[in-house]
């Protein structure tokens, strides 16, 4: 071997070696997918593919992955355009919220604002990280940024989720944020975790009927968290009837106010809320009327007409309701097709058991007439439930003219009503 050779030979090896190698930051040469394919593809629930009754104006992205005891999850991004952001965690073997952090609780990077604080047209971004139960306080207090959400000790499995309600396209008018993943122990970057697939997308257990879906009386009341990855920033309220042909259900309540400005956030008594209608079939939402839709005055009433498109008298109902409308009312007619193709294929319709979500997203328990201060009512069998403390548990009773309570009546007797 020539001594030139030798020299070109020698270079090089040390080139690939210092390429391999930690650079002056400590961080090595990872190159992880790009954000778009390290998250799953955008779950729309306006689509009927994301089970669980999810509203149809919210998008999300999922990152599910194994955890290791010494790795934390970097998350960097740039705060999205859209009514409410958040991040939140569940242990993905059983669908249990973990923690999270909405947007308001994200501290901008340096230099930055966060635009769910102090209104800003300004590219604005944020680093959150995602550590270990084993992580101490000294190893936290190396990270470059203090939004911090920590896993629970006995998760295997974690299930990191992103929500944005009413963006401003599908993605808040930026990209998905990036992942990163760093020892914890010598604070080196290493390979993000390949995500997996993640059991949200499990099927619904088969639907069992529940004598409470032929009565007339329809109590709203509030629904645990449970193991369906629920937003841990979000109370629902909820009922569950079957309507049949010839029945019409009807439901009156002052919304809660919520915020018209960004400004107005930190107070407002929620952040957003909807009214959504979803099948116990597939626990999709087929369905949905959300605040600045129902264009309803802060503390006037609301009221919702639910009927099948099936009804024979359909025709009339909406006539009626139009004309209530047109006289000044705040209402809403929602027509449930029952021969709709479920999420299982066309052969096997969405059916009339309709349970219906009452949404209310960062609920201010501060307010005197929040949802939060109700009590919880178990699923399984939820109107006897209530009825062990119903001044609690339901929500008119709990709230007054703030929450509502649904009444079927026939189709002839709607009509009379709404003509006197």
């Amino acid at each position: 071997m020539s001594k030139n050779l030798f020299i070109v030979l020698f270079t090089m090896a040390c080139i690939s070696f210092s390429a391999c190698s930690d650079n002056e930051n400590n961080e090595s040469d990872i190159h992880n997918p790009s954000p778009k394919e390290q998250w799953g593809p955008t779950a729309k629930g306006s689509d009927f593919t994301v089970p669980q009754l999810p509203d149809l104006y919210v998008n999300y992205w999922e990152y599910s992955y194994n955890v290791e005891a010494n790795l934390a999850l970097k998350i960097s991004g740039e705060f999205p355009s859209c009514r409410y952001f958040s991040f939140s965690t569940y242990n993905d073997e059983g669908g249990e919220v973990i923690s999270g952090m909405s947007d308001y609780e994200i501290k901008p990077d340096a230099g930055c604002v966060n635009p769910f604080v102090q209104t800003s047209n300004s590219r604005n971004t944020f680093t959150v990280y995602i550590v270990p139960a084993t992580a101490t306080d000294e190893q936290i207090a190396k990270l470059s940024s203090e939004n911090i959400i920590k896993l629970g000790a006995s998760i295997k499995k974690a299930c990191l989720i992103i929500r944005e309600y009413l963006g401003v396209d599908e993605y808040g008018g930026v990209e998905l944020p990036s992942i990163q993943a760093y020892d914890i122990n010598t604070m080196k970057e290493v390979m993000a975790p390949k995500r997996g697939t993640s059991n949200m997308w499990r099927d619904p257990n088969p639907l069992q009927p529940l004598w409470s879906d032929s009565e007339t009386d329809v109590p709203f009341m509030l629904a645990p968290r449970g193991r369906f990855y629920p937003n841990n920033a979000t109370d629902y309220l909820y009922c569950r009837t079957a309507i049949e042909d010839n029945q019409v259900m009807t439901w009156s309540f002052i919304p809660a106010p919520y915020p018209k400005s960004v400004e107005q956030y930190k107070d407002a008594p929620c952040r957003y809320w909807s009214m959504c209608f979803g099948t116990q079939l597939d626990t999709r939402s087929y369905y949905s009327v959300y605040d600045a839709q129902a264009n309803v005055p802060d503390g006037q009433k609301v009221t919702f007409v639910l009927c099948v498109k099936q009804n024979p008298k359909l025709a009339e109902i909406e006539q009626a309701v139009a004309n209530a409308k047109a006289a000044g009312q705040y209402i809403h007619l929602i027509v449930w097709d029952r021969e709709r193709p479920s999420y299982f294929g066309p052969e096997t319709p969405i059916g009339n058991c309709i349970t219906i979500m009452y949404r209310n997203i960062l609920p201010n328990s501060n307010w005197e007439h929040s949802i939060s201060k109700m009590t919880i009512t178990p699923y399984g069998d939820p109107v006897t439930s209530s009825r062990q403390d119903p001044e609690h548990m339901q929500a008119d009773l709990a709230l007054g003219e703030y929450g509502p309570r649904g009444t079927k009546v026939f189709t002839d007797e709607f009509l009379q009503n709404m003509s006197d």
